[in-house]
C-alpha cells in the first residue's frame, strides 16, 4: 500500500516536471498541422517535429515509471540526459547556426541539403534511426517543403513502428504534393480527352503509402479507401492493382478481388501472381 502511494507520488512529480520542461522550452509549439503548409516557416516546422520527439520520449518515460523499474532520481537523470538533453542540444545547435551564419541560398543551400540527404540515407540503411531523423529534421529546417526529407522521416518512423507519427508525416506529404498539382488534359490512344493532374503518379504513390500504413495499423477499410483513391488517379498501375488484390484477399472481398484481378490481367497479362490470385479467389 505504502509502495503504491510512493510510486503514485513519483509519477505525479515526474510528469509535472516533464510538463514544466515542455511548457518552458516549447511554449508556442503544436503538433505537425497539415493545414499550415502554405504558411510553413523553417523554425515552426522544425520545432513541431522536435516536440513530437519529446512527446514520444515522455510516453516511454511514463511507461518506465509505471513499471517502477528504477528509482526516481536515477530515472530523471538518465532521461533528461539521454532524451530531452539530445533534443535541447539539437535545438541549440540550430539556433547557434542561425545566429552565427547568414542564411544559405541558391547552390550553397542545395549543396548542403544534398549532403544531408546522403548522410541521412546512409544512417537509415544502417538502422541508425535517431541520427537519420536528426539529419532529415535539419533538412526540413532548411527547406520546410522538402518532400524527400519528409519521406525519409516517414521511413524512420515506419522502421521503428511509430505508426501514428508516420501517418502524420504522410498526411503532410500528401498536402505538399497536392499543392503542386495542376489540371492537365490528355488524350487516349482512341483520341478521347480526359482531365488529370500534372503529378498524378506522385500523388497516387502517397495514397498507396498511406494505405499500406493503414494495413500495418490493422485498419483494412481505411487502407482500401486510400488504394481506391490511388487507382482513381492511375487505374492501370500494375503495382497498385497488385496491392489492392492482396488487400481484397485479406478482407475476403471476392467481388472486388475479381474486378481488380481482371484489370491486372488486362494491363499485365504476364504477371506471375495472376494464377495464384485466381486460385485464392475461387477458394473464397
Amino acid at each position: 500500500m505504502i509502495l503504491n502511494i510512493i510510486l503514485g507520488l513519483v509519477i505525479v512529480i515526474c510528469l509535472g516536471l516533464v510538463f514544466f520542461l515542455i511548457v518552458r522550452k516549447f511554449p508556442k509549439l503544436r503538433t505537425l498541422d497539415i493545414e499550415t503548409v502554405p504558411q510553413a516557416q523553417t523554425a515552426k516546422v522544425r520545432d513541431r517535429i522536435l516536440l513530437e520527439r519529446m512527446k514520444r520520449q515522455t510516453a516511454k518515460s511514463k511507461e518506465a515509471i509505471k513499471k517502477g523499474a528504477t528509482p526516481m532520481s536515477a530515472w530523471l537523470k538518465r532521461k533528461i540526459k539521454s532524451g530531452f538533453g539530445k533534443i535541447y542540444d539539437l535545438e541549440k545547435k540550430y539556433q547557434k547556426e542561425a545566429e552565427d551564419k547568414t542564411p544559405l541560398k541558391g547552390k550553397e543551400l542545395q549543396s548542403k541539403i544534398n549532403n544531408l540527404l546522403l548522410e541521412a540515407t546512409k544512417l537509415l540503411k544502417t538502422e541508425n534511426y535517431s541520427e537519420a531523423e536528426k539529419r532529415f529534421i535539419e533538412i526540413v529546417s532548411l527547406d520546410p517543403k522538402n518532400v524527400i526529407a519528409y519521406q525519409g522521416l516517414a521511413d524512420v518512423y515506419l522502421a521503428q513502428k511509430e505508426y501514428k507519427q508516420a501517418l502524420q508525416t504522410y498526411l503532410f506529404i500528401l498536402r505538399l504534393v497536392e499543392k503542386k498539382s495542376s489540371i492537365v488534359v490528355k488524350q487516349t490512344e482512341l483520341g478521347q480527352q480526359f482531365k488529370t493532374i500534372s503529378n498524378v503518379s506522385e500523388v497516387a504513390d502517397v495514397y498507396m503509402d498511406i494505405g499500406y500504413l493503414y494495413q500495418l495499423m490493422e485498419k483494412p477499410e481505411k487502407a482500401m479507401e486510400q488504394y481506391q483513391k490511388a487507382l482513381e488517379l492511375e487505374p492501370n498501375n500494375p503495382r497498385n492493382l497488385d496491392q489492392m488484390i492482396q488487400l481484397c484477399l485479406q478482407v475476403k472481398n471476392k467481388r472486388l478481388a475479381i474486378e481488380m484481378s481482371s484489370r491486372l490481367e488486362q494491363v499485365n497479362p504476364e504477371n506471375q501472381k495472376l494464377r495464384e490470385y485466381k486460385d485464392r479467389i475461387r477458394e473464397m
